[in-house]
């Protein structure tokens, strides 16, 4: 990917991770729009990015979803002691409630009440006119937002965690739907590993 000069990040926990494909892409030039959705991460994030001296950058504490609504959503809690836990323990939020214990039994989980935006909505709030990435690690929840995404902006590139698209480690057709709509928008598959499905638009539609 290159020459990214507007990112849309949904799930940016704290930004500064071994696995955060953008952290160390972005320089004081790039527009940013960072959505987290759990307060604790939400203030790390923003902590995180001040070193960066961004000039336009929009922190967004909200989940992202199909609808604009309330939602649950199950967190790693506080109260976990994280130096005991591999480094994406506290990455593990969902809307699924199972989630978390699937992945590690002995965490603290807690349920907290989000308030929930969409993409369609971001782009109106903001103002925003072009993206070049478009970002969603969402443990689960990428189809619901990617699927009610009207593309009204193409961006040049999406990428999206696929490992939990059906269900807690499952894939199945929910992928091939949602992998469906963007070939017939003009995307194709760039990079595919075990947890993330990068995609880029065409060139002549990237120029529209």
């Amino acid at each position: 990917m290159d020459n990214l000069k507007c990112i849309l990040q949904i799930g940016s926990h704290i930004g500064n991770t071994p696995n955060d494909p953008i952290y160390n892409l972005v320089n004081e030039n790039t527009k940013l729009i960072l959505v987290e959705p759990v307060p604790y991460l939400f203030n790390e994030l923003k902590k995180n990015y001040k070193s960066k001296n961004i000039k336009d950058i929009t922190f967004i504490n909200k989940a992202v979803s199909d609808s604009i609504k309330e939602i649950d959503l199950y967190i790693p809690s506080l109260k976990n002691n994280f130096n005991n836990f591999p480094y994406y323990a506290s990455q593990l939020s969902s809307v699924n409630k199972d989630h978390i214990e699937r992945h590690l039994k002995n965490l603290i989980t807690e349920k907290i009440k989000v308030k929930t935006t969409t993409i369609n909505n971001i782009i109106e709030t903001y103002n925003i006119k072009n993206i070049d990435l478009l970002h969603t690690d969402t443990e689960g929840h990428d189809y619901n937002i990617l699927m009610s995404y009207d593309f009204i902006i193409k961006p040049k590139y999406i990428m999206f965690e696929y490992k939990h698209i059906d269900g807690c480690f499952k894939v199945g057709e929910k992928l091939d739907i949602l992998l469906n709509k963007l070939f017939l928008l003009n995307y194709k598959i760039i990079n595919k590993d075990t947890e993330d499905i990068t995609l880029k638009l065409n060139e002549a539609d990237s120029l529209c």
